[in-house]
C-alpha cells in the first residue's frame, strides 16, 4: 500500500478498539433485556417476580459502609478502569514501514506492508527451502513466527537455515526495523 498526497494522514494506523465496546454494549443490553422480562413479568402477572424482589431487598437492607458494598464498588471500579483503559489506549500496529535502502529522511510517499502480508513473504520464503514439507507463519510488525514441518533429523540445521533465510528476505524488502523471526521445527513420526 502506498500514499501520495499532501493532506494523506499516515498509513500505519492502529486497530480501533472493538473488544472494549463490545463488552460494555453486551453488558447493557442484557441489563436492558433482564429489566424488561421483569417489567413485563411485573405487568402481566400484577407483582415483581421473586428473582427481582429478592436482591432488591438485599440491596435496600446494606448500609453504605458494609464490607459488601465496599467490595462491590471497588470491583466496579476496577473493571470501569480496565475498560476505560481498554478503550483509550490504542492498539499494536498492524502494518510495518518499508523504507529505501540507504534512506534516512521519511520521504514523500510513505509504504507499508501488512502483518499478513509479512507472514506471507515469511511462509512463502520458508517454503522453498529444502527439506521443508509445510509451513505456517504468523506475524506482527516487531516478530514473525514461522512454523516448519520436515521429514529429516536435522531439524536444527533447517530450523537455522529458515531463520536466516527469512530474515534475508525480510531485509532485502525493506522492512525497518526488520522483524526477529523465531522459527520452530516439528519432525514428522517424532
Amino acid at each position: 500500500m502506498s500514499r501520495n498526497d499532501g493532506r494523506s494522514r499516515s498509513l500505519r494506523r492502529r486497530p480501533s478498539r472493538t473488544v472494549a465496546a463490545s463488552i460494555v454494549a453486551v453488558v447493557i443490553t442484557a441489563i436492558g433485556a433482564l429489566a424488561a422480562i421483569a417489567a413485563i413479568f411485573a405487568l402481566t402477572r400484577g407483582g415483581w417476580p421473586t428473582a427481582v424482589t429478592g436482591p432488591a431487598r438485599a440491596v435496600a437492607g446494606s448500609s453504605w459502609g458494609s464490607a459488601a458494598v465496599i467490595a462491590a464498588g471497588a470491583v466496579i471500579a476496577v473493571l470501569g478502569l480496565i475498560m476505560l483503559i481498554a478503550g483509550i489506549k490504542p492498539g499494536r500496529h498492524k502494518t510495518a514501514v518499508l523504507r529505501a535502502p540507504g534512506q534516512t529522511t521519511v520521504p514523500d510517499t510513505e509504504f507499508v506492508l501488512s502483518s499478513r502480508a509479512i507472514a506471507r513473504l515469511a511462509a512463502s520464503r520458508a517454503d522453498g527451502i529444502d527439506g521443508v514439507e509445510s509451513v505456517s507463519a504468523s506475524a506482527d510488525p516487531k516478530t514473525v513466527r514461522v512454523s516448519v514441518t520436515t521429514s529429516s533429523e536435522q531439524s536444527a540445521a533447517i530450523r537455522q537455515r529458515v531463520q536466516q533465510e527469512v530474515t534475508s528476505v525480510l531485509e532485502a524488502a525493506g522492512l525497518q526495523p526488520v522483524p526477529r523471526v523465531r522459527a520452530t521445527v516439528h519432525v514428522k513420526g517424532i
